[in-house]
């Protein structure tokens, strides 16, 4: 178990997942999510103290989301409780059809005193703006910037920290700069370094660019060149697409699926 302490700032939100084509006939999913909660408890899964900063509304599904996390055992003392309400995503047949933000538009505490102690972090889109700016310009250490979900940011961010590292998928990275791409079945890319992916579409890709962003940077903490730390991350993030529904279900299932990803590499040609 790694013992490295890291900060996540990211959005909380209940995901309902809706999958059939009947009314009467649905799988109807209700889950903890949102993708800076998805990274938090994936890197929480791969041994991790994660400090995660984030709201949730004083409402019903607040309660849900933060007795829920609870119960499975990760630190929630970081969620801070704001008048409104706590954020929802909901989709159809692994096909986002709508999200309310709720109080994830407001700005997130951070406590940095506790903070201090994190030589690393990381943070992305679903908080607000003024948020990552601050973040960026107060951390103290490396920190991991996926540009998603929000087109929020261009390449001024750069400016506001030395040590950064920016992620995101194609298309989002047509507007900023990123130094890792997520291309979906066709794998991923670090500038020059190309790890292809299987060409496949798998059916429940929802959460894979959260356990993406988690398993490279476990690798990368644990000291593993860019190649291998991609390798694995596009790996894990493939199979996890094959029969997992929910993002948080990806995220629980994480530490498995890398340790059949590592012996799986260990032994290809």
């Amino acid at each position: 178990m790694m013992s490295t302490k890291i900060a996540v700032v990211g959005g909380s939100f209940v995901d309902i997942y809706i999958y059939g084509d009947e009314p009467h006939r649905c799988e109807i999913l209700e889950e903890c999510g949102g993708s800076g909660l998805n990274v938090a408890f994936a890197l929480h899964q791969l041994g991790f103290e994660v400090l995660f900063f984030s709201n949730a509304g004083e409402d019903h599904r607040g309660n849900f989301f933060v007795r829920k996390l609870q119960q499975l055992g990760f630190d929630t003392s970081h969620i801070e409780r704001k008048s409104g309400e706590t954020g929802l995503h909901i989709s159809f047949n692994d096909k986002t059809i709508a999200v309310k933000r709720g109080v994830n538009d407001l700005d997130v505490d951070i406590d940095w005193k506790v903070v201090s102690d994190c030589s690393f972090a990381f943070i992305n889109t679903e908080v607000s703006k003024r948020t990552i700016e601050n973040f960026l310009k107060n951390f103290q250490g490396k920190i991991f910037l996926d540009v998603g979900p929000r087109r929020i940011l261009n390449d001024e961010v750069r400016s506001l920290h030395e040590d950064l590292i920016l992620i995101g998928n194609e298309s989002q990275c047509e507007r900023i700069t990123c130094d890792v791409v997520k291309m979906g079945p066709s794998g991923a890319r670090w500038n020059e370094i190309h790890i292809a992916g299987d060409g496949l579409a798998h059916p429940y890709t929802t959460g894979c660019g959260d356990v993406f962003d988690a398993v490279l940077i476990f690798s990368l903490l644990k000291g593993e060149e860019k190649r291998v730390a991609l390798e694995r991350a596009v790996k894990v993030s493939q199979e996890a697409s094959k029969s997992f529904k929910s993002a948080l279900a990806k995220a629980q299932a994480v530490k498995g699926l890398l340790e059949d990803a590592m012996a799986g590499l260990s032994t290809s040609p």
